[in-house]
């Protein structure tokens, strides 16, 4: 696809597809990062919270498209491809709150059937790109990608919903209360999170223009190749690790620990792979044009690591009631991109967007733990897992 549309029209769908992306996180509203735990304590009430919160970001999405629209209509006046490509893109956001359900597979050690249906949406997806490819289709219709791999998980996930017999759905206005209580300082520090993982696009875009863009959305398309495999790992010990916490102290502080040594050494191991085939993944898939995402692939590689140290964060946070620190960090995470951007990106364009993403990774999910004293011990943890400390079945 890169190769067809090219780093200029391949870079307009990264660039549109950073404000989706941004949107998501608003219409998620933070309750994802408190949902597992949400249905493990309260098992009785599962179709209830699941109910709830489908209910809440399917309005929150209406209002996310509502926004785009505004922004496209307003901001990117001087660009009717970037606002048509945003707006076909942005429907998408009313079918993702279906991903819900997956917290419910997850909390039952199920999702297998999540993959499944990611698996079959994503060959339909690509089945449906090289079609258009055949056909010479426009960037358009490669917009529309999106809303249709969403239309494919969606509609698998609500089939194994039903087939397993899910709980009922319903809504609760006092459900609903809690979980935007709880979700608060997750959805802020998720819309920060996002905000600086996808700001690079957006200020590359407005200061260096589309094909600036591309090259770095390829080195970053490859740099998250792997992270399905820690994510996976992470997503089903999460319900491990929350149901462990009420058990044995000593039992969850050793499975979270396992946890991180595990994500750290695979990242290690993923990153030295692909820093020194760098070169001939990026003329394999994306050619000659894109020579210049060689470097920026070596550089983001190694952030993913830390990007995943964050991810992994989240549950300790969640689980020891230290949420609202997570914006700080995150806070901190965005300022230091932002700032990095603004020095780095006219000097050294994409290059200087990947050193400031990476810089921004490891100051606001590892280095930032030592600000909060609660916080300190986590720090600790990490480097044990790293050294293999106390990890050992």
């Amino acid at each position: 696809m890169a190769r067809y549309l090219g780093a200029q029209d391949f870079g307009l769908i990264n660039y549109s597809l950073a404000y989706i992306i941004i949107f998501t996180t608003i219409s998620n509203l933070g309750i994802d990062s408190i949902i597992v735990n949400e249905i493990i304590k309260k098992r009785e009430e599962t179709g209830k919270v699941i109910g709830t919160t489908i209910c809440l970001r399917l309005i929150s999405s209406a209002l996310s498209i509502f926004l785009i629209f505004l922004i496209v209509k307003y901001v990117i006046q001087d660009s009717f491809v970037i606002q048509m490509i945003t707006l076909i893109q942005s429907i998408s956001l009313l079918l993702v709150v279906f991903d819900t359900i997956d917290y419910w597979f997850q909390s039952n050690l199920q999702s297998k059937y999540i993959v499944i249906a990611k698996s079959v949406a994503f060959s339909i997806v690509s089945l449906w790109r090289l079609a258009l490819i055949f056909f010479e289709k426009s960037v358009y219709y490669f917009a529309f990608a999106t809303v249709l791999e969403s239309i494919v998980i969606s509609a698998f996930i609500l089939w194994f919903y039903f087939k397993y017999k899910g709980p009922k759905l319903r809504f609760s206005f006092l459900q609903a209360k809690e979980l935007l209580s709880h979700g608060f300082y997750f959805f802020i520090a998720g819309l920060l999170i996002v905000v600086y993982t996808q700001i690079d696009k957006i200020m590359l875009g407005q200061m260096m223009g589309g094909t600036t863009v591309g090259i770095y959305a390829a080195a970053m398309t490859i740099s998250n190749l792997w992270v399905f495999i820690p994510n996976a790992l992470i997503e089903s010990a999460r319900p491990v690790i929350m149901s462990s916490k009420s058990e044995n102290e000593a039992s969850y502080l050793k499975k979270y620990k396992q946890l991180y040594c595990s994500i750290i050494w695979i990242g290690i191991g993923a990153s030295i792979c692909i820093t020194l085939l760098s070169k001939p993944i990026i003329l394999l898939i994306y050619g000659e044009q894109f020579i210049e995402s060689i470097s920026v692939l070596i550089i983001l590689i190694w952030s993913r690591i830390f990007s995943l140290i964050g991810t992994t964060r989240a549950i300790w946070l969640s689980i020891e009631h230290l949420g609202k620190h997570q914006v700080t960090f995150v806070s901190i995470g965005a300022v230091t991109n932002i700032t990095l951007n603004l020095l780095l990106i006219p000097h050294y364009g994409a290059i200087g967007a990947a050193i400031a993403t990476l810089l921004a990774e490891v100051i606001s999910t590892f280095i930032a733990l030592l600000i909060f004293k609660q916080t300190r011990p986590l720090f600790k943890l990490i480097l044990e897992a790293f050294l293999f400390k106390g990890v050992k079945v």
